[in-house]
């Protein structure tokens, strides 16, 4: 699976909000969005560009600005502009987490995982992160690293999201007694769980 589950951006943070852009950052997207002409649009990602650096600059001082901005562009799949949004202010293990679920998101395994690891330095107990970055570490292949942040994380709180991860690192390492082991044990805990009754029916055809 490419992305396995699509991990949970939502943080500490469930509230909808205002638009965060200022509004000639709005205005300059929206010409992007309906120039045909490359040349022209090509301008204008350039003046886009330029502002957009320079109002990051102004307000990477200021941690929540930057989450909510940074949120905003993450919900709108906008990833890597997320990343570079979050990456702007690293005080704070909520940017931290920003910034690596968007660097994985793009397939930047490496990065997600230094992100995640000083935003777990920060606060050990940030549950989600263990779980982000063992999905990062499943998709870079190092499955003994990927259960044990994934275990850490199911430790807080087991989820059908983790009983997934593991079943899938297990499939991915071909071990299937155990992944349908696990998968069993997250059926009888989750039982309304489609995910899970498919990904254990599919240990039976391997």
């Amino acid at each position: 699976m490419k992305k396995l589950i699509g991990v949970l951006f939502i943080i500490l943070n469930l509230c909808i909000v205002a638009d965060q852009r200022p509004p000639y950052i709005q205005t300059l997207e929206n010409q992007i969005a309906r120039e045909d002409d490359r040349d022209k649009a090509a301008v204008i990602i350039k003046e886009y560009e330029k502002y957009f650096k320079s109002y990051l600059n102004s307000i990477s001082g200021n941690e929540s600005e930057v989450f909510y901005l940074g949120d905003q562009y993450f919900r709108n799949r906008k990833y890597e502009r997320a990343a570079q949004i979050f990456s702007s202010n690293i005080d704070s293990s909520r940017n931290l987490f920003g910034a690596a679920t968007s660097y994985r998101f793009t397939g930047n395994y490496n990065k997600a995982v230094d992100f995640y690891s000083v935003a777990i330095s920060l606060e050990p107990s940030m549950k989600e992160a263990y779980l982000g970055r063992g999905l990062a570490y499943r998709n870079l292949g190092r499955y003994n690293k990927a259960i044990d942040d994934i275990q850490m994380y199911m430790n807080y709180t087991p989820s059908v999201e983790g009983f997934l991860a593991l079943g899938d690192i297990y499939l991915a390492e071909k071990k299937i007694d155990m992944a349908r082991e696990v998968l069993q044990e997250g059926r009888r805990l989750f039982p309304q769980s489609r995910e899970i009754s498919d990904m254990l029916t599919s240990t039976y055809s391997r």
